[in-house]
């Protein structure tokens, strides 16, 4: 495992609901640690959690038991944009950072015994690169090798869909995009993914729009539509640029913020620590 696909440490900002047995702090009551609250023995028949002290203060004579707090697993989906824009290669080819992205995140979920699963979406849901939240490591790398190697498609539509595929639970969604659709959509896409915990993670690379040249003719390409067209670079002109991406950074926090997560630009391609900083950030 390279250093840029080492697992990170993540929490959650609230209690997890989930029945299953994990490492984050859970609403349901179980075998855990954490004191909860205190019980009649009648409601819960356990013997083992009979508190003394709290039954002799009970005003109604009867036996009060501990009842813990367990702690629950989460299901993780990496949810990806697979669209043309995606593509681009600069300092960094966007197809591997997203693949050390997925393993990463994969390899995280695994270590806390999470659930990981995978989306990819272009004009629609791309089902067969769809992986349901498990613990299948091998098909995970699979995956992996294929995205280095995969051609995206126009279109980022199919994110809208993806809530289809996400469980009824709430999860925790890492959304990964170069968001370089119209706000209006991304509103919706949030909105489809209200009931989850979303991290946004900014998928960018510097030469987008840094270190164009002064002067000179440059060629530029929309990956989207295909077509090129030839500029006359001039300090006015990059500057122009310059500003836009800066314009778009300050709109996309407003409206993530807005959702109530923070976004995270992921420009110098991806390394594991990047998250891990995130997330102590997120609970400081």
């Amino acid at each position: 495992m390279s250093a840029n696909t080492q697992p990170f440490q993540y929490r959650l900002p609230r209690p997890v609901v989930g029945v299953f047995p994990g490492a984050h702090p859970g609403q349901m009551v179980g075998n855990g640690q954490l004191f909860k609250r205190h019980d009649t023995l009648i409601a819960r028949p356990d013997p083992r959690r009979i508190d003394l002290r709290a039954s002799l203060l009970d005003p109604f004579g009867q036996y009060q038991v501990r009842v813990q707090q367990q702690n629950s697993a989460v299901d993780v989906f990496l949810l990806a944009d697979f669209s043309a824009s995606m593509g681009f290669s600069g300092g960094n080819d966007k197809r591997c950072v997203l693949a050390d992205m997925l393993l990463s995140i994969a390899a995280s979920a695994l270590e806390y015994g999470d659930n990981f699963g995978f989306i990819a979406c272009n004009q629609q849901v791309l089902t067969d690169c769809y992986l349901p939240a498990g613990k299948h490591m091998g098909r995970i790398q699979s995956l992996a090798e294929r995205l280095q190697k995969l051609v995206f498609q126009p279109g980022s539509e199919g994110l809208l869909q993806a809530q289809r595929y996400l469980p009824n639970h709430r999860a925790l969604v890492f959304l990964v995009s170069d968001f370089h659709f119209p706000l209006p959509q991304l509103q919706a896409i949030l909105q489809c993914l209200s009931r989850h915990d979303v991290i946004p993670l900014v998928l960018w690379d510097q030469s987008e729009y840094s270190g164009l040249p002064d002067w000179g003719l440059f060629q530029l390409q929309d990956l989207e539509t295909g077509k090129r067209r030839t500029l006359w670079f001039r300090p006015s002109l990059k500057r122009k640029i310059e500003q836009a991406f800066a314009q778009r950074r300050s709109q996309l926090q407003h409206h993530f913020r807005a959702f109530g997560c923070e976004p995270l630009f992921i420009e110098n391609g991806y390394r594991s620590e990047q998250l891990a900083q995130y997330f102590l950030r997120r609970v400081g």
